[in-house]
């Protein structure tokens, strides 16, 4: 009989977290029903890896919604960088070293491995998480610079692969067919240096035929810039469409995911989701407002991003190899956006001016700022008759549920699409803001996509003082998630 395989220390790591993570889930199932002993190993196991449970909601438009038997489910989270934390910024919180985090992210990803695919923002250390979802494999990509990144996992039993694409945001061009000056400064239209992406892939469904395009993202962060989060929608749901038609899956569904920093009552979220009414007065003031330049413009385009390796190619899709460390099948090289920075500027806080932002100006022609009207006439185009939003549109609020419109979340303004979103997916003791969604975009081809269920979103008094908390969240934000059928 041959010697037994010798294990590296990742290894052993891996499989003496696994181990305890079997004990932990073995404890809370005996201490729910009562069943014992369990020792004070398992016990103390158990309560790391406490977290907020929520249940599946069955929604309407489940007659003759899926005559084709196809089913996703899909979630996204914001998993919040550990690089980014900053105990300034959530007073009061006993959840903020990576040891008490660590076993809660575990938990709460293996809750939702029953998902089929799950996208994930403000990702930096993944490679502790994967173990949590053995079945999935995942693309994913980062902005030049950061230390975090956005993930896409898929089922490997299901989807595979066909393409997938890397959405560089400061250097893609919101008006490609303006007069070429200088290094392209008017064509982009870029009001700062933000080093946001996008990420797109094609997964073709071996199980019911057909497949789904996922796209995720996260969007810009500070408040006052609300035109370059109306320009980063523009050019990713437009550089959606170009990946569907490129990949020969403009049949297929396509979900745009992430954390896209604006409420339902600003301007990026009213233009996505109804590009053809017209934004009520102070909406539209605020959004001409953010028409200024930052001087960090002079900074894109002098290093582009790092290209995609030359053996993940993108026509017919990257390779997989057997990742050991996981037990799952990995993407054999990650989509990365250049040499890594300790400078993250996503942990700012916003400007106290309420008048004036530092280091910005009024634009000038050769920025290629659109006036506000152009703007919107641009995003109709992109996405003719709006996006479908999952928690928006669909008929889950009851009478007393939590949503952004009970919660006052439109203020002065008379309520609109987006009331029925979260109250809140983002609680920390200083901020309550809902800034996570799922969004089914227009299809040129009639697909016709229902959503059937939808994770419960969670009530304010479950979420204590503010997130991250122990045995809540080890995350900010909140998992949103839903499933489609067509």
């Amino acid at each position: 009989m041959p010697p037994p395989p010798s294990l590296t220390p990742a290894q052993l790591a891996l499989q003496a977290e696994r181990r305890a993570a079997k004990l932990a889930k073995k404890a809370a199932a005996q201490a729910a029903n009562g069943v014992g002993p369990v020792t004070p190993q398992q016990a103390l196991e158990a309560e790391r890896r406490k977290f907020l449970r929520r249940e599946w909601l069955a929604v309407g438009g489940q007659n003759g919604t899926a005559e084709s038997g196809r089913r996703v489910k899909i979630i996204t989270w914001n998993l919040l960088a550990q690089t980014l934390i900053r105990r300034d910024l959530f007073p009061g919180s006993d959840c903020l070293k990576w040891t008490d985090r660590k076993p809660m992210l575990q938990a709460e990803m293996g809750h939702y491995a029953s998902a089929d695919v799950i996208c994930l923002q403000e990702c930096d250390r993944l490679d502790d998480l994967l173990s949590a979802t053995p079945s999935h494999s995942h693309v994913r990509a980062s902005g030049p610079g950061k230390l975090h990144g956005i993930v896409i996992l898929y089922r490997t039993t299901r989807f595979t692969v066909r393409s997938f694409r890397a959405i560089y945001l400061d250097d893609e061009e919101l008006s490609p067919s303006a007069e070429a000056e200088g290094d392209g400064r008017r064509r982009r239209g870029g009001t700062r240096q933000t080093r946001n992406v996008g990420l797109v892939v094609a997964l073709d469904d071996h199980e019911s035929g057909g497949g789904i395009v996922v796209a995720t993202t996260h969007l810009f962060w500070h408040p006052k810039f609300v035109y370059e989060r109306v320009r980063q929608l523009i050019i990713l749901t437009r550089a959606i469409k170009e990946f569907q038609k490129d990949n020969d899956c403009e049949s297929w569904p396509a979900v745009l995911a992430g954390d896209l920093n604006t409420s339902p009552s600003e301007a990026p979220y009213q233009l996505l989701v109804s590009p053809q009414t017209p934004l009520a007065p102070s909406v539209l003031e605020h959004l001409e407002l953010s028409r200024i330049v930052h001087n960090t413009v002079d900074k894109i385009g002098v290093v582009p991003p790092t290209p995609l390796p030359a053996h993940t190619p993108m026509n017919g899709g990257p390779t997989s190899t057997l990742d050991t460390e996981s037990g799952a099948s990995a993407l054999a090289a990650e989509i990365d956006g250049g040499e890594k920075d300790e400078k993250d500027d996503e942990d700012e806080l916003p400007d106290s001016n309420e008048k004036s932002t530092a280091n910005t100006r009024p634009p000038e022609a050769a920025d290629g700022i659109l006036p506000v009207t152009e703007l919107t006439e641009m995003m109709s185009e992109t996405v003719p008759g709006g996006a479908k939003s999952a928690y928006g549109l669909s008929p889950w609020a009851t009478n007393g549920s939590e949503t952004f419109g009970s919660r006052g979340g439109f203020g002065h303004l008379a309520p609109r699409d987006g009331k029925d979103e979260p109250a809140y997916t983002c609680f920390t003791p200083l901020f309550n803001l809902t800034l996570d969604y799922l969004f089914v975009l227009p299809s040129t081809k009639d697909v016709r996509v229902a959503v059937i269920g939808l994770l419960r979103p969670p009530r304010k008094d479950e979420l204590g003082q503010g997130l991250p908390r122990k045995g809540i969240s080890a995350s900010d934000h909140l998992a949103v998630g839903c499933e489609l059928a067509w």
